[in-house]
């Protein structure tokens, strides 16, 4: 992505862990916080074109790789997580949530 475009840490999460190795069209509009499908198409495209620079199938051919979404993104899962982690346990409000 040119730009990193702030999204919802909590979403982030629970995307990420609830889809370890593929996500599809829904999951990509709430993580990019986009409603129309030409956007998440346009999406789909440069993360695919990540995913054969690696090398990396999916099973669906329909969804993209988890990891590979998130690294498009430029969100990095471990950061997030620490931080968010760290929040809730000094008891702040989560940003993005």
């Amino acid at each position: 992505m040119k730009k990193r475009r702030p999204f919802n840490t909590e979403t982030a999460l629970r995307i990420y862990y609830t889809y370890p190795n593929e996500i599809g069209n829904a999951q990509l509009k709430e993580l990019f916080d986009v409603a129309a499908n030409s956007t998440v198409a346009i999406i789909k495209k440069e993360i695919r074109k990540l995913m054969d620079e690696k090398e990396i199938k999916v099973w669906n051919a329909q969804n993209v790789d988890t990891k590979i979404a998130y690294e498009y993104a430029g969100i990095d899962i471990d950061a997030v997580e620490k931080s968010y982690t760290k929040i809730k346990k000094l008891g702040l409000e989560v940003p993005g949530a």
